[in-house]
């Protein structure tokens, strides 16, 4: 993965946002390399990660599967119906068309991180030339994902390799117990 954000995707409405969604899912947008991942590994991934089998709640709630093109949403289904086999129910979670996605404004990228570690964002942000562009990282959604709960070490030792910054600097960072300016160097390309 190389960089995550949240927003909005799969409906129609023009310029949805969180207050009037339309008919539009909250998203993550998921920025990577085929080379790396394959689309169905990120599937496997999305399925294990929710209640495919459990449905109801608000439309801007309920999971989908976004899909850009015919190999994807092929891709999607096959994976759908191999998982409602598995479970044997029905998976109710949908496989719908991305359309386009409007990112959610500034302050919903990267929520956990930012509540957790605010003064780590900050620091970092200055050494990635801005907010915006530490928040669009693959090292910002490691750390997220840690301060939401997921990830644990692993997502650690990732996010301090991408950074060159020791794992106990950052967990005292994280925990606001360490000052970030004394190990934010530049980040690797």
């Amino acid at each position: 993965m190389l960089a995550t954000r949240t927003g909005f995707a799969g409906g129609t409405s023009a310029r949805p946002e969180y207050a009037h969604p339309g008919d539009h899912r909250e998203s993550v947008e998921v920025v990577y390399d085929p080379a790396r991942i394959s689309y169905a590994a990120l599937l496997d991934v999305f399925w294990r990660s929710h209640p495919a089998t459990l449905g109801g709640g608000p439309l801007r709630t309920r999971e989908a599967v976004l899909f850009v093109d015919g190999s994807q949403r092929r891709a999607a289904i096959v994976s759908r119906r191999a998982l409602a086999r598995r479970a044997g129910e029905p998976v109710v979670t949908e496989v719908l068309p991305v359309g386009r996605f409007w990112p959610a404004p500034a302050a919903h990228q990267k929520a956990n991180l930012r509540r957790l570690a605010p003064t780590l964002v900050q620091a970092l942000a200055r050494r990635y030339g801005s907010e915006e562009a530490f928040l669009a990282s693959t090292a910002a959604a490691r750390l997220d994902g840690w301060a939401a709960g997921f990830g644990g070490e692993a997502a650690l030792r990732e996010a301090s390799a991408a950074l060159g910054v020791p794992v106990p600097a950052l967990l005292a960072a994280l925990r606001e117990g360490g000052d970030p300016a004394d190990f934010c160097p530049r980040p690797r390309a």
